[in-house]
């Protein structure tokens, strides 16, 4: 008897959406560049705010990951095919983490119109912020991030190498805190080392991203898609 395929669940995603939705909705074409904790995320916005705001995330991501470049020329790659709404926005969410050509992937992010939600250390940072305030240059390491936020039952369990994932009491435990968040995530700004930087005005144009430690710009993709005020 011959054995049937199993579908290979470390297998990569395509770097399309489904199926399109209504026009009446605002569109999202959003690359990332971890493949559990960012698509979770994004998929929670989806299904808490989506329906009554009218929006719909399309997250554009791989199994393996992307680095900074590789999210910025997917999200560019999906523009270059969409024949959706004018309207349609362009996001690419990528870390400082430890990588090279954090500036380079920035510059072509702008040039190019694509909208940037930059965390440094990482994306955990913002998870975190939901919880609590959190201060402190961290020099490319999520070590202390994941320290503080694995205090909080729901992320007892909590891994880079491991479950990363955003769902059932994780998501319960953000639910409602994306203002707090918010919050102390444009805090942050103020310590900034470039004067010029302050939580009304956010990071200036000149400011080196690879300064800016800790911080996040994932409010502002809330922001854009009307569940928090600016």
């Amino acid at each position: 008897m011959s054995k049937k395929r199993r579908t290979d669940p470390n297998a990569d995603r395509p770097l399309h959406p489904g199926p399109r939705p209504p026009r009446e909705e605002r569109v999202f074409y959003v690359a990332v560049e971890g493949a559990s904790t960012e698509p979770d995320y994004l998929s929670y916005l989806n299904d808490e705010f989506g329906r009554d705001l009218r929006f719909r995330i399309h997250p554009l991501w791989r199994s393996k990951g992307l680095k900074p470049r590789e999210v910025v020329e997917a999200v560019l790659a999906q523009r270059s095919q969409d024949e959706g709404d004018e309207k349609d926005e362009f996001w690419a969410l990528f870390d400082r983490d430890e990588h090279v050509g954090i500036p380079q992937a920035i510059a072509k992010a702008k040039k190019n119109d694509v909208r940037i939600g930059f965390s440094h250390p990482s994306f955990d940072l913002w998870l975190l912020l939901h919880l609590a305030a959190f201060s402190g240059a961290q020099g490319g390491s999520s070590v202390i991030v994941h320290e503080k936020l694995r205090k909080h039952p729901a992320f007892e369990t909590f891994e880079p190498n491991g479950d990363k994932s955003i769902r059932n009491e994780r998501v319960e435990a953000l639910k409602g805190k994306e203002n707090v968040a918010a919050k102390r995530a444009r805090k942050l700004t103020n310590d900034c080392p470039n004067p010029a930087c302050n939580e009304n005005d956010g990071h200036a144009d000149h400011c080196d991203p690879l300064c800016r430690d800790p911080s996040t710009d994932m409010w502002e993709l809330l922001v854009a898609l009307k569940i928090i005020e600016r």
